[in-house]
């Protein structure tokens, strides 16, 4: 087990990763009983796999019966001629062969319109997971990537993979148990036990050395994340860099070392069960032998009949052959994806998508905050004492790894302060209840450092989840400057923003700043109510970082504003601005005061000062 924190007020979530799995008929009837729960919730589809598989295995059994009967009278029927009896025969195993052969394909047909039912509910079971809760905290820890990897499933083994191997296993229980059972009428009980006994063996050792596999895989999501980050790099963001800098084989080389090194344990584990494999293979083997040489004996001693030996071997063949380590296998790894969606589903917080936010100008406090990420050595803030008054322009200036961002993160709810208090409007975040938490974030306008890019049209990465209205679109992008962008593109406002689509187009990096913050602004125009700007300015030439500062208070103007920045013409304007530095604020006042006080800002305001004066001397 493996335990982290998910939900804020010290609640734990315990998520667990497989180590062994289960393996054996006890577990296996609670593992189908899980999936077939599932599925008949879900599925109309289910019933009907189901009767198929029944009718399946018993018209194989039939068959067995109905080959005995027709072998043992073949004789009567040569010396005397044929009979309506044999005739009946031959077409009831007709009609019975006929039937068995189609009823695989219903079961297949069945069985995909069950998946067909299930994948979107599944997919947005682990989905929802990962978004409704209002923090974020549970995205931070590896351990819960792993399990949400579990979930979709590794290797492509997920929910459907149990799903498909119901039909196909439950046929080959009741085949075996009604071979054994035909075989124990005709013959003998104890023969009958013996062999089934020794098929489960078998089928048991063999679903053992696929789920040990499964097991040293499953332990490798880390290193297959990695193998996988590398190969969508490589097609995608870091597509330029790898042929400018000549990197294709050193790419290609870590790939394949990480690839290689995700499959050593699991050949070590083929290696290490090949011989045990051989073994109980050879004893299932012996057993079927043995047995079909007793039946030959008692035949010989005219112990049984031509239809019952006929009956008795057909029967042990059947029951031999209805091994299904495969589907057990298969079984079992997708139980394990259903466990691990259940668990990432029921430790999700409430849904905060429909939560309304409030019409009032935020008041922030933080009173002696302290924060440390889950598994660093140091804190990011230090007892940080911070007010953002109601409608007041702030602005955080401090180098990089100061924890600007983490006090974002902080502010707006979605990690908790390791110490300390964040009070909105007189509430403090950690007494809220998730839902006025959710009303809380709903009343944000952020625009951090790493925004959303949707590959969607245009006004959806405006828009997002709000009513669309595309006169408030246009006006928020003509405050933010993205208007030019948009004018340019072929299909206006519904162009998709990514060159993977036909007629997508890619943006600019300060057009997407633009886009952006016409996004934060849209928001505004929506009921949000604190504007947040990350480094705003990070993409934009000096000419649009001017137009930006120019438009700053009018921005501004209608809510509470953070704004983040190292550039200082971006900050200038701000009502007042802090100085943070060793995780605490360590100056605050306007750009007037920090300057005459001649502190920490005044040294970095001068220094940019400087490089500008610079710049523009050289040029």
């Amino acid at each position: 087990m493996v335990e982290f924190d998910l939900r804020k007020n010290g609640a734990r979530v315990w998520v667990d990763l497989p180590g062994r799995y289960e393996i054996g008929l006890q577990h296996e009837v609670r593992f189908v009983s899980q999936l077939l729960s599932y599925a008949l919730r879900h599925s109309k589809s289910t019933p009907f796999m189901l009767l198929a598989v029944v009718v399946h295995a018993a018209a194989g059994l039939a068959l067995t019966l109905l080959i005995g009967e027709l072998v043992g009278a073949v004789a009567p029927t040569v010396e005397d001629g044929p009979s309506g009896g044999f005739l009946v025969l031959c077409g009831a195993l007709i009609a019975v062969f006929a039937l068995e052969r189609a009823l695989p394909l219903v079961t297949e047909l069945t069985t995909r319109r069950i998946v067909h039912d299930l994948e979107p509910r599944t997919h947005r079971r682990i989905v929802d997971a990962l978004l409704r809760p209002v923090l974020i905290t549970h995205l931070e820890t590896p351990a819960f990537r792993d399990t949400v990897q579990r979930a979709r499933g590794v290797g492509s083994f997920g929910v459907r993979t149990g799903i498909e191997a119901l039909g196909p296993l439950l046929s080959a229980r009741l085949t075996a148990s009604g071979s054994a059972v035909l075989v124990g009428v005709v013959f003998s009980w104890w023969a009958a036990l013996a062999v089934l006994a020794a098929t489960w063996l078998a089928e048991w050792h063999s679903a053992r050395l696929l789920i040990a596999e499964s097991d040293q895989w499953a332990d490798q999501t880390e290193e297959q994340r990695r193998a996988a980050y590398i190969l969508e790099a490589g097609m995608d963001q870091a597509a330029k860099e790898i042929r400018i800098f000549g990197l294709a084989d050193w790419f290609s080389g870590k790939y394949h070392h990480v690839w290689r090194t995700s499959l050593l344990p699991l050949l070590r584990e083929r290696r290490r069960a090949a011989l045990l494999t051989f073994g109980v293979q050879g004893l299932h083997l012996l057993c079927l032998l043995g047995t079909v040489a007793m039946v030959g004996l008692a035949t010989a001693d005219g112990g049984l009949t031509v239809a019952e030996v006929t009956i008795a071997i057909t029967a042990l063949l059947r029951l031999s052959g209805s091994t299904d380590a495969h589907h057990a296998a298969r079984l079992i790894r997708g139980v394990e994806a259903y466990k691990a969606m259940r668990t990432l589903q029921a430790e999700a917080g409430p849904a905060t998508a429909d939560v309304p936010g409030g019409d009032e100008l935020p008041a922030i406090e933080l009173h002696d905050v302290w924060f440390r990420y889950p598994g660093a050595e140091e804190d990011v803030l230090k007892g940080l004492n911070l007010e953002i008054r109601s409608g007041e322009r702030l602005a955080l200036v401090g180098v990089n790894g100061a924890g600007k961002s983490t006090l974002v993160k902080l502010i707006a709810g979605i990690l908790q302060p390791t110490a300390g208090k964040i009070i909105v409007d007189g509430v403090d975040l950690a007494d809220m209840s998730d839902e006025d938490l959710a009303g809380w974030q709903r009343r944000l306008a952020p625009v951090p450092q790493d925004f959303l890019r949707l590959p969607s049209p245009a006004i959806d990465n405006v828009v997002l989840a709000s009513p669309h209205d595309e006169r408030i679109a246009a006006e928020t992008a003509a405050q933010s400057g993205a208007d030019r962008a948009v004018a340019r593109l072929s299909q206006g406002w519904n162009t998709t923003l990514h060159k993977s689509f036909d007629e997508g187009v890619d943006l600019s990096g300060g057009e997407w700043q633009r886009i952006a913050l016409a996004r934060a602004l849209y928001a505004l125009r929506s009921g949000a109510s604190f504007l947040i700007l990350d480094e705003p300015a990070s993409a934009l030439d000096v000419r649009a970082e001017a137009d930006l500062v120019e438009r700053y208070l009018e921005l501004t103007s209608s809510a509470t504003s953070l704004i983040i920045s190292h550039r200082f013409s971006v900050v200038r304007p701000a009502d007042r601005i802090c100085v943070l530095q060793d995780g605490s604020i360590i100056e605050a006042g306007t750009h007037e005061d920090l300057m005459a006080m001649g502190g920490r800002y005044s040294v970095m305001f001068n220094q940019q000062a400087d490089r500008y004066l610079q710049g523009a001397a050289d040029a």
